[in-house]
């Protein structure tokens, strides 16, 4: 018993050093002395815990992107990450061919139509 109380407390504090390292999971597993095997041993092995370090990276490195992103645009003045932020944020600036299928049962309906 005295073996999954320590691996609980383990994956405890492995989640709090992801969420420190900014989901990065190499850096993690160093700070708490884990292989990188023994995290992907504990998402295969527990639901839960998958859930919640897939959450954290998603999280962390969401921020990282956007902190890039907001660099390029803002500091570096980089036209080309301005027009694909406005493409992928605003529908407005979107290119032709991501607003012509974004409901794809409209589309689908149209080509059926054109058979008959």
């Amino acid at each position: 018993m005295q073996g999954k109380k320590t691996t609980a407390r383990d994956k405890k504090l492995f989640l709090e050093a992801l969420q420190r390292r900014k989901g990065i999971v190499t850096l993690a597993c160093k700070e708490v002395n884990i292989s990188s095997m023994t995290f992907y041993r504990w998402q295969k092995d527990d639901p839960d815990f998958y859930q919640k370090s897939e959450e954290i990276r998603y999280i962390e490195i969401g921020i990282i992107a956007e902190d890039r992103l907001a660099e390029a645009i803002i500091v570096n003045k980089d036209m080309n990450m301005v027009r694909f932020y406005l493409q992928t944020r605003n529908h407005k600036y979107m290119m032709k061919q991501q607003l012509q299928f974004e409901d794809p049962t409209i589309e689908l309906a149209k080509l059926l139509s054109k058979d008959e």
